[in-house]
This record gives C-alpha cells, structure tokens and sequence, in this order.
C-alpha cells in the first residue's frame, strides 16, 4: 500500500498568502515569508516565528484525496486507496474525514453497482 504523500504532489498545490492567513486566523500583513517544503508549510510570523502547517490540514490536500476516490477504476484501487487514508484520519478535521468519507461511499457504491 502506498502512502498518500507518495500519491499527492503538494509541489502542484496553488497556496496564497491570503490562504494561509486565513488558516491561521491572522492578518495576511503578520506572515512575513513563507516557504513550501516537502512535508510542510513553513510560515515565518511576525512576533510568534517559525510555525509549520501540514500540508493535510489545508482544503487542497481534501480536494486532491476527493479527485484520488472519485476516478479510481475499481475496488481493489478504491480499498487500497481508502485505507492510506483511514491510516491518516487522525490528521484531517472531523469535517474534512465526513467529506471524504462520503465521497468514498459513493465511489464504492457505483463501483459496486459496475461488477
């Protein structure tokens, strides 16, 4: 089974400082530099420092894991693919999992249906 860092590239993501600040709950003028790193956001604060942001916890990583379910080609893909992300459910929002969750019912549904 494949991990999901290893399925999404967040290289490819289109992040804004405007995102960001929004995420943090802080004016976008407190965010002095900002950084895309392999793993994480590296998001230098004015009067706080360094603070990093995983890459899971932003609305690309869902939308990305989203398309991942939407166009696997069967169940076998789909199980594999369900399971990377159960290993990751601690990391996503209760919001975020019920999303996914539902997008991956409805896969599995039609996918179902096909066979």
């Amino acid at each position: 089974m494949q991990p999901l860092r290893h399925r999404i590239n967040p290289k490819t993501f289109v992040i804004t400082l405007r995102q960001i600040a929004k995420y943090l709950k802080i004016k976008p003028e407190r965010i002095l530099n900002w950084q895309k790193w392999y793993n994480v956001l590296w998001v230098h604060i004015q009067g706080l420092g360094g603070y990093f942001i995983s890459y899971r916890q932003l609305e690309q990583w869902i939308a990305a894991c989203s398309t991942l379910i939407r166009f696997c080609p069967n169940l076998q893909a789909l199980n594999s693919l369900w399971q990377s992300i159960l290993q990751e459910a601690y990391r996503y929002t209760e919001a975020a999992f019920s999303r996914l969750d539902t997008i991956f019912q409805q896969r599995l549904s039609v996918l179902k249906l096909r066979t």
